[in-house]
C-alpha cells in the first residue's frame, strides 16, 4: 500500500470514530434546520465515479465530508507530483505553524510571477477557507484542478493560469469538528471562522495582522492577478438561491471594472450556473435580520474585506457567498460551476479587463470618499425567490421568531443601498511618516504601495491633524482597541525627519488605498484601528509652584492673553472655580506643552 493510501485510511479510521461518538448529538443538530427543498442539477455529473483514480477527498463521501488538512496536502500533492503544469508551493508559516499551500498552474509551466504577469492570458487567483468552516472553495478547486489536469477540461490552462490556495486559515480548518457551524449543511466537520488568535481574516485586508492575509496580499502583489474570487458560506435567513455573490458596484473606487463586472461577468456567470440547475444571486442581507419583507441590505463594505480590499487595488474582485441552508454538495458544485466560467468569461472578455483596469488605475482624483450612508429611499426592486415564513412567539423568551416552511415563493423586495459619500478627503501630494513608526511603515511595504526612504535627515513644513476630543471602543475588535469618536483640526509644522523616515506619493497605482490607510477619516485608517493611539499619553506635566509665577508673567506681558482668560471665566463658571483647570489652560499655551500630545503623526504634504 502506498503512503499517499495508508495515510488516508488513517486519517479516515480516526474521523470515523470520533463521528460514531459524536453522531446523535450531531444528527439532532441538523434536524432542527428549516425544511429543504428538493435539487438535482446536470452540475452533479461533474463528480467522478467511486473508482476514478483521481477521485477527491470529498467526492469519496459523495460530498458529505471535507479532507482534513494533512488529507488535502496529501491529495494536492499528489497531483501537483503528476503532471508539469501544476507547482505546489508554500506561501509560509501559520500562527501554529501549519504551511499554507499554494497550487499554481501554468500551461507553459511559468510558475514565477514575473512571466506570469507577461503572459497574454488571465491569471485567476483563488483560495476556500478564509473562514475555515466556509469550505466549499477547497473541494470545488479540487475537483476543477483534477478536470483540468487528468480529465476533460485541458483548454482551461489554454486560456488562463490558475492561482488557488485550498485552505487559507489552515489552523482554523483544523479546529474542525460537527459542531462548527450550527447553521450550516455540511460537512460533516467544519472547521472555525477564526485563527488561533481568534482574528477574522476577513476583517484583516487593511490591518494585516494575521499570517494567511498576509499571504493573500503577497500574492497579489507577486503576481498581480487579474481575478480575485474568495469563496464563503453565508449566515442568515432562507432563500432559494444557492449560489449568492458581489462585488463593489457603487461606491467603490474602481467604476470600469465594476461596470465589466455588471454588464458582462455577472450576465455569463448566472447563465452558466443556471444551465446547470442552481440558482444565482447577489449577496443578501435581510434588512430586518429575519426575513426580507423590508428589503435586502447592499452594503457599503470598507477595505477590511477582501472583495472591498481588490477593489481599492483596482482588482476585480468577487466575494461568492453560497447559501449555508443548502446542502454541502450542491454547494460545492455551484462553485466548480462558478469558477469554470469565470475563466472563460476573463478569457474571452480578457482586452475588455485590461482596459477596465487601467482606467481606474488612471483615474486623476482630488478627493476620495472614505465614508458611506444609505440612500433615503430603496435604490429599486427585485423579483426575489424567497422561502415562505411566519412569525412564532416563543414560549421560552416570549418574543416572536422567524420559522422557515420550505416553500418556493416570489417576493417584490427593494434594496437598501449603502452608496451616499459622508465622509470626503481631499488628497495631498504625499504623506510623510516618521522612522519610529515603523510598524505602520512595514504595514504599507506589506501592501506593496511605493514610498520613498529617506537616507538622511530633511526638515520639511507639512500639515497634521490634531485630535481635539476622542472616545475608544468600549471593548477589543479583533484583538484592537480603535478609535470610535473623535473631532480633530489642522495645524501646521516643521519636521526633522530622520534617516528610515518615508514619504508616500499619492501619485501612484495604489494611491487610493494609500488615502484609506492614512487619513484618519478613514473607517479603516491606521489611526481609527489604534496603531497610533500611544499619541493620546501625556507624559510631561507642570507644577502649581511653577505654574502660578509663570502665569502672572504671562498675564503681565500679555493683555491679549488677560481679556481672553476674563472672558473665559465669565463664559464659563465652573471653569473659574477649578484651580486645574486654570492652570492647565495657561500650561497648554506655553511652549513646554508636549507639542507631539494628540497629533496624528502622518504629515501631508500638499
Amino acid at each position: 500500500m502506498s503512503f499517499y493510501f495508508a495515510s488516508i485510511l488513517y486519517v479516515m479510521m480516526k474521523k470515523a470514530l470520533l463521528l460514531l461518538i459524536l453522531l446523535p448529538i450531531f444528527t439532532y443538530a441538523q434536524d432542527v434546520m428549516p425544511p429543504l427543498l428538493p435539487w438535482k442539477g446536470k452540475s452533479e455529473a461533474l463528480m467522478v465515479a467511486k473508482g476514478h483514480p483521481w477521485i477527491t477527498p470529498g467526492e469519496a463521501s459523495d460530498l458529505k465530508e471535507s479532507p482534513t488538512y494533512e488529507e488535502t496536502y496529501l491529495w494536492i500533492k499528489k497531483i501537483a507530483d503528476s503532471s508539469p503544469y501544476i507547482q505546489l508551493k508554500s506561501l509560509g508559516k501559520s500562527e501554529q505553524g501549519r504551511d499554507i499551500w499554494i497550487l499554481i498552474a501554468s500551461k507553459n509551466q511559468f510558475f514565477d510571477g514575473e512571466r506570469l504577469k507577461k503572459e497574454e492570458k488571465p491569471l485567476i487567483f483563488f483560495h476556500g477557507g478564509i473562514h475555515a468552516g466556509e469550505i466549499d472553495g477547497k473541494d470545488a478547486g479540487m475537483m476543477l484542478l483534477r478536470d483540468i489536469i487528468h480529465g476533460e477540461k485541458g483548454h482551461l490552462l489554454d486560456q488562463a493560469n490558475i492561482l488557488f490556495i485550498p485552505i487559507l486559515n489552515v489552523d482554523g480548518h483544523e479546529r474542525r469538528s460537527p459542531y462548527g457551524r450550527v447553521n450550516q449543511r455540511g460537512p460533516v466537520e467544519m472547521g472555525w471562522r477564526t485563527n488561533a488568535k481568534n482574528l477574522n481574516l476577513n476583517r484583516d485586508f487593511t490591518k494585516i495582522e494575521t499570517a494567511g492575509v498576509k499571504a493573500v496580499i503577497e500574492v497579489i502583489n507577486e503576481y498581480e492577478p487579474d481575478l480575485y474570487v474568495d469563496v464563503h458560506v453565508t449566515d442568515g435567513a432562507d432563500y432559494q438561491y444557492d449560489i449568492t455573490y458581489g462585488f463593489v458596484k457603487t461606491g467603490g473606487y474602481s467604476p470600469a471594472i465594476s461596470q465589466f463586472l455588471a454588464n458582462t461577468f455577472q450576465k455569463e456567470v448566472d447563465a452558466a450556473l443556471s444551465s446547470k440547475g442552481h440558482i444565482p444571486g447577489p449577496l443578501l442581507f435581510a434588512a430586518n435580520g429575519d426575513d426580507f419583507s423590508s428589503g435586502n441590505v447592499a452594503f457599503s463594505f470598507s477595505p477590511r474585506f477582501s472583495h472591498t480590499y481588490g477593489d481599492a487595488r483596482h482588482l476585480p474582485s468577487i466575494l461568492i457567498e453560497n447559501h449555508s441552508l443548502k446542502p454541502f454538495r450542491q454547494r460545492v458544485l455551484g462553485t466548480y460551476v462558478f469558477m469554470e466560467q469565470a475563466i472563460l468569461t476573463m478569457a474571452k472578455h480578457f482586452d475588455a479587463v485590461k482596459k477596465a483596469v487601467a482606467l481606474d488605475q488612471n483615474q486623476a482624483k482630488e478627493s476620495l470618499d472614505v465614508k458611506f450612508k444609505f440612500r433615503e429611499n430603496p435604490a429599486d426592486t427585485m423579483q426575489f425567490k424567497g422561502i415562505a415564513s411566519r412569525k412564532e412567539k416563543s414560549t421560552l423568551t416570549g418574543s416572536e421568531y422567524v420559522v422557515w416552511e420550505g416553500k418556493a415563493i416570489t417576493q417584490e423586495v427593494p434594496t437598501l443601498l449603502m452608496d451616499v459619500p459622508v465622509q470626503t478627503v481631499p488628497i495631498p501630494k504625499a504623506y510623510w511618516i516618521s522612522s519610529e513608526w515603523s510598524e505602520v511603515i512595514e504595514k504599507l511595504q506589506l501592501h506593496g504601495i511605493e514610498m520613498e526612504i529617506l537616507s538622511e535627515p530633511k526638515d520639511i513644513r507639512l500639515e497634521y491633524s490634531k485630535v481635539m476630543d476622542f472616545k475608544m471602543g468600549s471593548q477589543p475588535y479583533e484583538g484592537l482597541m480603535r478609535v470610535q469618536e473623535f473631532s480633530s483640526e489642522k495645524i501646521y509644522r516643521t519636521q526633522t525627519f530622520l534617516p528610515g523616515s518615508i514619504r508616500v506619493k499619492t501619485d501612484q497605482a495604489l494611491g487610493e488605498l494609500a488615502v484609506i490607510l492614512l487619513e484618519e477619516e478613514s473607517v479603516d485608517s491606521f489611526f481609527q484601528w489604534g496603531y497610533f493611539n500611544s499619541v493620546f499619553s501625556q507624559t510631561e506635566y507642570i507644577e502649581s509652584y511653577i505654574m502660578e509665577p509663570l502665569i502672572i508673567q504671562m498675564l503681565a506681558k500679555d493683555p491679549k492673553l488677560k481679556t481672553e482668560f476674563e472672558t473665559k471665566k465669565s463664559e464659563d463658571p465652573d471653569f473659574a472655580k477649578n484651580a486645574r483647570r486654570i492652570y492647565r489652560w495657561f500650561y497648554e499655551k506655553t511652549p513646554y506643552f508636549d507639542q507631539n500630545w494628540k497629533v496624528i503623526p502622518v504629515g501631508r504634504e500638499w
